[in-house]
């Protein structure tokens, strides 16, 4: 099987297809309850966690062997199992992007240069999937810090490229899709909730296939 048809098929098999439903269930409920006073806020956090915690397991699933989706992440402590890898996602998103949301910030909208703007945004696109990777499998936090991350990405080679142009492609094909469904509260929910569930288990079987087939050459164990 080509990498990119196990890919795209990789939501479909084994229990690929619960998680979807599940999955879905959790985010339109989320969705409902969002204007509830501090229960909606908390309801959408549990799923951001959940989803974090399932894009954490696929990638180790992946990078170990496994050629199916999981059941469900394993929740034997909420700290550790949802609340911990939410946050060092958020922390990984926060310094990896951050040079492009400093220059921004610090500098007058009459003054952006659109070529450095795009040049650093590109240069966090590029970076954020190996550290993200680099994190879940070493563990640490610290694993996103250059010194791990560029050999890492000079040594996984163009599988690593084609990994990026992957996780943009859906991300940018989400977005698209959110465009299209904004007139259509309820059916939008429903379809976004599935698509979000869809490029989370993509994104994580991307990444995840490029430290299995790499692993040796990128030593990081």
């Amino acid at each position: 099987m080509g990498i990119i048809q196990d890919i795209f098929s990789y939501p479909f098999r084994g229990s690929g297809k619960y998680m979807i439903l599940i999955g879905t269930l959790l985010a339109v409920a989320a969705e409902l309850v969002k204007f509830a006073p501090l229960f909606g806020g908390v309801a959408s956090l549990l799923l951001a966690a959940y989803l974090t915690a399932t894009y954490f397991e696929i990638i180790e699933t992946t990078a170990t062997g496994s050629d199916e989706a999981p059941m469900f992440p394993n929740v034997s402590s909420v700290w550790e199992d949802l609340v911990w890898p939410f946050l060092k996602s958020v922390i990984v998103a926060l310094v990896v992007f951050s040079p492009v949301a400093i220059y921004l910030w610090a500098v007058p909208d009459e003054a952006v240069n659109p070529v450095i703007a795009l040049c650093l945004l590109g240069f966090s696109v590029a970076y954020f999937p190996m550290a993200m990777l680099a994190v879940v499998v070493l563990g640490y936090l610290g694993a996103m810090s250059p010194h791990v991350v560029f050999p890492a990405i000079f040594r996984a080679g163009g599988l690593y490229w084609l990994a990026v142009f992957l996780v943009v492609l859906i991300a940018m094909a989400k977005r698209f899709l959110g465009a299209l469904l904004e007139g259509s509260p309820l059916l939008g929910t429903v379809l976004l909730a599935g698509v979000a569930i869809i490029a989370t288990m993509l994104n994580g079987r991307t990444l995840g296939i490029v430290y299995r087939e790499r692993q040796e050459a990128m030593g990081w164990i």
